[in-house]
């Protein structure tokens, strides 16, 4: 896929970065402890139950129960609801039959839908031309899904139910929001660790046999997360083929890597999981209870396929649990307006390969991968006014590359967004692009190597791209490997100026990157350093980068500035200029100098900066 041809900036290229003084490191890798012991829940049980009683499954020992908690009052999709602001997403409302997708739409036409209703199925826009959607009516966004309710539950065993399922499950909603596949080892432990593993499987004794047609889900590397459909397992050896999905990246398996597996009733034991079998979904819900009345269920298919289309408009439009809730695929001028967009098992709203997005006053949540996606193609994106919230987070951890993900376009506009709870970067933009009055809050949640805002130059031309006049706080502050703000491999060009960097892991980083300009922004809690100046590799690259006008604030063993080169401590003065910065500190550390602990004064004279700057 063209995806595949564009370097991925964020490997790391050395360990320069981890120099520290004093600093814990708390890096994102996680060790697998001892494999836990799951429950033979079997395949091919029989489910015939017709009452709730509390039946125990031949031959299985009696799993445990859940704490009796009782459940949250029912929230309907009222009028009020459906286009709110409301941190819960609601599922569609069942108090009035469901419609008909719309069919054989023309070019050139505007299909209205009735406010206050719930479509099924998909909406089919493919190569359409000139298309406006639309909610018409005072009464709440109409709302498009792909999904639907069950009913008829019946209890199993202790806390798990099951409903008859016509069709193939790829996500469950629950109370609005989404559970997770059954998975081996258990959240708690979420990883276990290969014993080995090659381009065609892994090795690891399992607990149980039961995998075929499973799914193997392992992490390549701290910032890429990947899957694979297990096609057999003998001999501790699972048998692994491609599962087609554009949203992983295509990283090979290779040696002891980190993986679970999931989507095997056996791995069905704990609150908060669900699988099938045999026609039936069996669900635990994570409060114990019967799921009847309250989930949701969706097959693999997006609300809205308007991919190869050209001026498809959408507006004033919910669409609830689905693959992708807006399917653009080298989509052209693809706009959607005041959409509410919740539970996608996909991205939000994908546009690889498309050009001049459009997204503004949108509401997008609970995404799995990424909330906006156009990870080849584009170019002329304007994302505006928008809340983007928990994009990548979605139950288990899974590949995702940035909440608002601009991967390799000219010309972005991303301004005046709110932007939280990022499984990844919050973010990410290329060349002639400008960022602008966003807030990120939270990101690099599950993958670390990740900012709160992105950019690169893997080609190494300038990007002229301008990111001023953010906010970006609590980005992974706990981990070594994450920045409010950075610049990635090579980038030059940029200008970072306004921003509010403020309780981050780190504030910001520039890697082999040169003349770039960073003024006027304010740093203040950082974990470790408010700048990372990092020179990986044998080539001198790192040079006229402008530090003027900023305000840091530091206090315990933060430090103002990390700068390293694997060409040594000469290389380092050449990194950049600094001037008229305003430093605050009680730290007792100025600057990390390739290693070495700097005083403000010894700071200056090594640089030759910084001389009409101030130290309070």
């Amino acid at each position: 896929m063209p995806y595949d041809t564009i370097p991925f900036p964020l490997k790391r290229m050395t360990l320069a970065l981890l120099l520290t003084i004093g600093l814990a490191a708390c890096g994102g890798g996680s060790s697998s402890p001892e494999a836990q012991s799951k429950v033979a829940l079997q395949d091919g049980l029989s489910a015939s139950t017709t009452t709730a009683t509390n039946t125990q499954l031949p031959g299985i020992s009696q799993l445990p129960t859940s704490p009796t908690v009782t459940p949250p009052d029912a929230v309907g999709a009222s009028d009020t609801q459906v286009g709110s602001d409301s941190p819960t997403p609601v599922a569609p409302s069942a108090s009035l039959p469901v419609l008909a997708m719309p069919s054989t739409v023309s070019d050139n036409s505007v299909v209205d839908l009735q406010c206050g209703r719930t479509y099924q199925g998909t909406l089919d826009l493919k190569g359409k031309t000139n298309v406006t959607v639309r909610t018409t009516g005072a009464c709440g966004n109409a709302t498009l899904t792909p999904g639907q309710s069950l009913s008829g539950w019946t209890q199993v065993q202790g806390n798990i139910y099951s409903a008859p399922v016509s069709f193939e499950v790829a996500q469950v909603i629950i109370d609005g929001a989404p559970v997770s596949a059954a998975h081996w080892p258990n959240r708690t432990q979420t990883w276990a660790k290969a014993s080995s593993s090659n381009t065609s499987g892994l090795t690891y004794a399992m607990p149980n046999a039961d995998l075929t047609g499973a799914t193997l889900v392992f992490k390549p590397y701290e910032w890429a997360v990947e899957a694979r459909k297990i096609t057999g397992y003998s001999g501790s050896t699972m048998a692994v083929a491609s599962t087609g999905n554009i949203n992983f990246d295509g990283y090979q398996l290779g040696g002891q890597v980190d993986f679970y597996v999931e989507g095997k009733l056996w791995m069905l034991d704990e609150p908060g999981e669900w699988a099938v079998s045999n026609g039936r979904l069996y669900v635990w819900a994570p409060d114990g209870q019967s799921p009847e009345g309250r989930i949701w269920a969706a097959p693999d298919k997006d609300a809205i396929d308007a991919s190869n289309s050209r001026n498809v408009t959408i507006q004033n439009v919910s669409i609830f649990g689905a693959a992708n809730g807006i399917n653009g695929l080298d989509a052209s001028k693809l706009s959607a307006s005041a959409v509410r967009i919740e539970n996608s098992s996909g991205n939000g709203i994908l546009n690889s390969g498309g050009t001049g997005l459009t997204v503004d006053s949108a509401i997008i949540r609970n995404s799995k991968h990424d909330a906006i996606a156009v990870k080849w193609g584009g170019g002329g994106e304007l994302i505006s006014n928008s809340v983007i919230d928990a994009s990548g987070t979605v139950s288990m951890p899974t590949n995702a590359h940035a909440a608002i993900n601009l991967t390799g376009g000219s010309g972005a506009v991303v301004q005046n967004n709110r932007v939280t709870n990022s499984g990844y970067i919050g973010i990410r933009v290329f060349r002639n692009a400008r960022v602008s009055g966003n807030t990120v809050d939270g990101a690099c949640n599950v993958l670390t190597d990740c900012g709160g805002i992105f950019t690169s130059a893997p080609d190494k031309l300038a990007l002229n791209t301008t990111i001023e006049n953010n906010v970006i706080r609590n980005v992974a502050v706990n981990q070594r490997l994450a920045w409010g703000i950075y610049l990635g491999d090579f980038a030059n060009g940029t200008t970072v100026a306004g921003n509010h960097v403020n309780a981050n892991a780190n504030g910001m980083e520039i890697l082999n990157g040169y003349d770039n300009v960073i003024k006027d922004n304010t740093f203040t809690q950082s974990t470790q350093a408010h700048v990372q100046i990092v020179e990986a590799g044998t080539a001198a690259v790192v040079k006229n980068n402008a530090f003027s006008g900023n305000r840091f604030v530091t206090s315990g063993k933060q430090e103002n500035y990390r700068i390293s080169s694997d060409l040594g401590t000469s290389a380092v003065p050449r990194f950049g200029s600094y001037s008229a910065n305003v430093y605050t500190s009680s730290s007792s550390i100025f600057a990390n100098f390739n290693g070495e602990a700097l005083n403000f004064t010894q700071w200056k004279t090594r640089t030759g900066q910084d001389s009409n700057s101030t130290l309070n």
